[in-house]
């Protein structure tokens, strides 16, 4: 099993969402830290709230999934999304959760994500779509800033970037 992402890009906002459609994906399961609101605020800002709607539109489901508490997740109740904390990623059960809650199989999932060795690596574990995002802002948990040396060591090599 490689750690690659299938995609990989510098936001939520750049996924080609029509394209995933095409390829059946119908659930998308999005990290919350780091992916679609920063690490210490209890909102998303604007442009990712009216990106979230647009997908439920689109006919995808949604859930969100993080390593973060109940109370972390309850500050993004605002958003109608269904939501599972404690996930324990890079451990798969919160990924199968979310992906029952949808009512989706690992072969028309996605899994959203900032982080290579959490989200990433849960959804390689799960045999789901996975996209990596680059996060949205540098300051993060101490532990999550030390993962960060390595993942971008593995992205570097990988991806033949500076």
């Amino acid at each position: 099993m490689t750690l690659a992402p299938d995609y990989y890009v510098d936001s939520v906002l750049d996924i080609p969402y029509e394209t995933l459609w095409q390829q059946n994906i119908r659930g998308l399961i999005f990290d919350i830290d780091n992916t679609l609101a920063h690490f210490d605020r209890p909102q998303t800002p604007a442009k990712i709230t009216a990106m979230l709607k647009r997908l439920q539109k689109m006919g995808f489901r949604i859930c969100l999934l993080t390593n973060n508490t109940r109370k972390r997740l309850a500050q993004f109740d605002h958003l109608g999304l269904d939501g599972i904390a404690n996930a324990l990623k890079p451990l798969t059960g919160g990924v199968r959760r979310a992906m029952t809650r949808m009512g989706t199989q690992p072969a028309d999932t996605a899994i959203i994500g900032d982080q290579l060795f959490a989200d990433i690596w849960a959804g390689k574990n799960a045999r789901i779509m996975t996209v990596l995002v680059k996060p949205l802002t540098e300051k993060d948990f101490f532990f999550v800033r030390f993962k960060r040396i390595f993942e971008g060591w593995f992205l570097r090599r990988y991806f033949k970037t500076p």
